[in-house]
């Protein structure tokens, strides 16, 4: 089966109300179809916030058109190339793109919700809608002026049962203060909190995890920084990313040191960067925290349906390749280019 050529469109979807007005974010996307001489398509995605893929489309072309599906190891490409390679071997084989990376472990692959900073009483707000749709985790932007009055908040919305997952991106700065906001925490479902303090010192990781009931995580890629943080005893959970090959390798890292992890692959993505991620962390046997791929914080994911997104989970099928189609309509709704 050779690669005869590439399509793209870039979509600019907007973010629901309550993201869209406290974020500001405009975030593109470049969906990407790959055509092939027996009449199969399939699809990916690249991120195009900060550049376009279709300036390298001639590159691309030189690159792929003409060469044999089989001749390329779809394990070691881009995530973006590796999605629509995937999504054909499966369909050319009759099988489900999971089939060919590893042993599936779930059927779901669970999804946290997500926002930005917000005033507390928004993000309880987004909280409850996250709760009532089946979510059970919400990834705070977490600011450490608003973020316990906001845990408040969001207890008293969502019930004790609903979880935080608190990422600063560093925010809380010094080990003092991120263990003082720790202890201030508490009283609230904190599932892990997420590149805390800042990292240049990993010994105050170290003792954050000694000192601090909730699980202290890194958002690090590769194995070898993986094992660099497991080393220095900075870590109980890992959020990380790559390609099928490299996901794999650092998934590997962590379990051997018995820790779990969760994804962040593309976030803004469609559905089908998000099915593609769901695909790929099925078969990882420590991903078992909600990953971070956000395609329900948008107006529309452009699915029309077909990805199975309910109860805070993609529910994966064994429909072969990605499984998933993309609503045209709205794929030329939302098109900027």
């Amino acid at each position: 089966m050779k690669i005869t050529g590439f399509e793209y469109r870039t979509v600019s979807i907007p973010f629901l109300p309550a993201i869209q007005e406290h974020s500001g974010m405009e975030y593109p996307t470049t969906l990407v179809w790959v055509h092939t001489d027996e009449g199969l398509t399939g699809l990916g995605e690249s991120n195009s916030l900060h550049s376009d893929i279709t300036d390298q489309a001639d590159s691309i072309a030189e690159r792929y058109v003409g060469k044999n599906l089989w001749d390329i190891d779809l394990s070691s490409e881009s995530f973006t190339f590796q999605s629509a390679f995937y999504d054909l071997a499966g369909q050319a084989l009759g099988v489900p793109a999971h089939k060919l990376i590893g042993e599936k472990h779930r059927d779901s692959v669970e999804l946290a919700y997500w926002s930005p900073p917000m005033p507390p009483e928004a993000t309880a707000a987004e909280a409850e809608r996250a709760a009532d749709l089946g979510f059970r985790v919400h990834k705070l932007k977490a600011r450490k002026a608003t973020i316990v009055e906001t845990a408040r908040l969001t207890k008293e919305a969502c019930g004790p049962d609903f979880q935080i997952r608190v990422d600063p991106n560093t925010e809380f700065g010094d080990l003092e203060t991120g263990l003082r906001l720790a202890d201030e925490l508490l009283p609230y479902n904190i599932e892990v909190y997420e590149d805390p303090i800042r990292f240049e010192d990993l010994s105050w990781y170290r003792q954050m995890r000694e000192q601090v009931e909730v699980p202290v995580a890194r958002h690090i890629g590769g194995p070898q920084e993986i094992l660099k943080n497991i080393r220095a005893d900075a870590v109980d959970a890992i959020n990380t990313a790559g390609n099928v090959a490299g996901l794999r390798k650092s998934a590997a890292v962590a379990e051997a040191a018995g820790l779990p992890i969760w994804v962040q692959i593309f976030a803004f993505g469609s559905c089908v960067a998000s099915t593609f991620a769901a695909h790929m962390v099925c078969t990882i046997p420590n991903c078992t925290m909600p990953i971070d791929e956000l395609p329900h914080i948008r107006i529309d994911d452009l699915s029309g349906g077909s990805m199975d997104l309910s109860n805070g989970a993609i529910n994966l099928t064994d429909t072969p390749g990605l499984g998933i189609s993309l609503d045209m309509d709205a794929v030329e709704r939302y098109r900027i280019r």
